[in-house]
């Protein structure tokens, strides 16, 4: 989250040469404003958002909004949690994304452009999956929004960057078009270059949603040309006024100890005959992406003016109106990567990078490095190439796979120590899968992943058995439950059999499972509304249908020695009716009523017996 927030503000400052002071980071070392903390807790990004933009005259300037940190979905409502943040308490420490955009977009002709980074793998253990409130907000407020993943994926981070994968795409997107970037050829780039990234950190496929209010919003410049920079610097800054109190040089970040000195980089500025605002000047020769010394400050005009003296900057001038990240929210979860990110670093990472395609800048190619990666693939026949070469899925199944094929590397082979770390690696993308589909309810598909989790690397290994022990138990529930209301639903009023069929269909739920003691429940019942129907047609003397019926109460019910008891007496009566009718001479209706004595009950010696008698009688 903080590198995230960094390497964006820097980038942003440095390289497009915006200037610092219309960056607000908010991080837990970044340094007070007019005596005011920009630690991310609650309070202060609520302080920070709220602050009035007086944007009447700069009403067709763009300004980003910035978050890296978690999100969650609240009885279908969307909330940033702030570092502060309650995850047993959503409401009430979280800040709501419809107030967040209200307090961003304040007139109708604002543009507001949103960069969530928000659905982190694992996701918070409470809520739903975030982001569809977000995404129906943004297009009925007509707020450009891009969330870093779809609604049913997650975001990720590798040690490799030092920084999440999409804000690594975000950046490589800004360099490549600075100030030509506009939320269309923005789009564009993420799609295709998030994902490549995905495949090359050996992470689940990862895509961008994004939101685009209008046509016209598509193809607008989101970024100032250097010329308009010096203008907005000599022009506008002179009108705002605010009294507040000058930052004292010795304030601390946040009740931290003295900063250290600030990263040095080269202060890079944009193409200074890139388009501006008037769009009158035609643009230069040189392509996007190439960035050229910046003209120095004192040159541009800027005032002596301490800034936090012009709130015109902070929302109305806002070309960045605010970066705004939170790190480190007090969640009882984090990022299954974040462990291996040991040092932040702000450097360019050393990855693959998507070239500019020779006619088209809005599409951006894999470079040569990454087509000879491919060739290597083919030619290649050690086994870690090979199993490499199979992460182009994030199928639970291609990584098992590939940790097969990595198994092969020998210990004396010099890739032997990478293929280890690839395989705890591959197993520890598993157990995110594995977790991503529990968090999705797809309890089973979770089990089926984890048991793919091989023994390799303890820690994952142990992991991995704890929470599918955690889950066959859940699935277990869930099952229960389901089949609970199943049976309820078999039910026909009146037929015997169907309740027959609902109490042995909940029979399988075991003492101390969740449902257990409704099936009990239900069992009696059910088995008591048998007895009762048989008991009926007994009274309405139809014995033969009472016998039938009450031998229907399952053994083991409440009702089953009743029934037992019922089925003695009413097989004892029929016994007597067909001595009746052979005392009258009608031998073959008697035989036919004593057949209907059902066996293991006292009558049915005596039946059996006078059965033979009879049928000598009719001979």
């Amino acid at each position: 989250g903080q590198a995230d927030a960094q390497a964006l503000q820097q980038l942003l400052v440095w390289q497009a040469n915006l200037p610092s002071e219309q960056c607000l980071l908010l991080t837990d070392s970044s340094t007070l404003v007019a005596n005011h903390s920009t630690y991310p807790s609650r309070e202060n990004i609520l302080h920070w958002v709220g602050m009035p933009s007086q944007n009447a005259l700069l009403w067709d300037h763009w300004r980003w909004f910035f978050f890296s940190g978690y999100g969650v979905s609240w009885q279908e409502v969307d909330y940033l949690m702030p570092i502060d943040g309650n995850p047993d308490d959503i409401p009430g420490t979280g800040i709501p994304v419809r107030s967040l955009f209200e307090s961003l977009k304040t007139h109708e002709n604002d543009k507001i452009l949103v960069l969530l980074d928000i659905n982190r793998s694992p996701g918070p253990p409470v809520g739903g999956l975030v982001g569809a409130e977000t995404v129906e907000l943004a297009e009925e407020m007509g707020i450009a929004l891009v969330l870093s993943s779809q609604l049913n994926q997650y975001s990720h981070e590798a040690a490799a960057l030092g920084k999440g994968l999409f804000t690594a795409a975000l950046l490589e997107a800004l360099r490549y078009y600075h100030t030509e970037t506009t939320l269309e050829n923005l789009e564009q780039y993420l799609r295709e270059r998030l994902p490549e990234l995905s495949q090359h950190h050996w992470r689940p496929i990862q895509t961008p949603l994004t939101v685009i209010p209008t046509q016209k919003a598509r193809r607008q410049l989101i970024l100032p040309s250097v010329n308009f920079l010096a203008q907005e610097r000599t022009g506008i800054i002179a009108n705002s006024k605010l009294d507040l109190q000058e930052i004292r040089s010795e304030d601390y970040p946040n009740g931290t100890t003295p900063p250290l000195q600030d990263i040095v980089v080269s202060p890079l500025g944009l193409n200074t005959s890139s388009i501006n605002t008037t769009h009158n000047s035609p643009p230069a020769t040189s392509k996007p992406g190439a960035m050229v010394p910046s003209t120095n400050k004192s040159e541009l005009g800027v005032d002596k003016m301490p800034w936090w003296q012009k709130p015109l900057f902070l929302w109305a001038l806002g070309i960045l109106g605010l970066v705004l990240i939170v790190i480190r929210v007090v969640l009882p979860i984090q990022d299954n990567n974040n462990s291996e990110q040991l040092v932040q670093t702000t450097n360019l990472e050393e990855v693959p990078v998507a070239s500019p395609a020779p006619t088209n800048v809005a599409s951006p190619t894999p470079n040569v490095e990454a087509q000879t990666s491919a060739q290597q693939l083919v030619a290649n026949p050690n086994p870690l190439v090979e199993a490499k070469g199979m992460m182009a899925s994030s199928q639970a199944s291609v990584f098992s796979n590939a940790i097969d094929m990595a198994r092969k590397v020998q210990p004396d082979d010099p890739l032997y120590q990478q293929a280890q770390q690839d395989i705890s690696r591959w197993s520890q993308g598993i157990m995110d899968i594995a977790e991503g589909r529990a968090q999705k309810k797809n309890l089973d598909g979770a089990i089926a992943a984890a048991k793919m989790i091989p023994k390799d690397d303890p820690s994952v290994h142990q992991e991995a058995q704890q929470m599918m022990a955690e889950w066959q138990v859940l699935s277990q529930e869930k099952q229960n439950q389901v089949t609970i209301e199943k049976a309820k639903k078999s039910i026909k009023p009146n037929q015997a059999s169907s309740y027959n069929r609902a109490i042995t269909a909940i029979s399988p739920v075991k003492p101390g499972q969740l449902g257990y003691e409704e099936a009990q429940q239900l069992q009696a019942q059910w088995s008591e509304q048998i007895y009762l129907m048989a008991n009926t047609r007994a009274a309405q003397g139809k014995l033969k249908e009472a016998v039938e019926t009450a031998k229907l109460v399952p053994q083991g019910t409440p009702s089953y020695e009743k029934a037992k008891q019922a089925i003695a007496q009413w097989s004892e009566k029929i016994y007597l009716m067909a001595n009746t009718r052979a005392a009258q001479g009608q031998f073959k209706e008697a035989v036919e009523l004593a057949k209907l004595v059902p066996q293991g009950t006292p009558s049915y010696e005596k039946a059996t017996q006078a059965i033979a008698k009879w049928q000598e009688n009719k001979r």
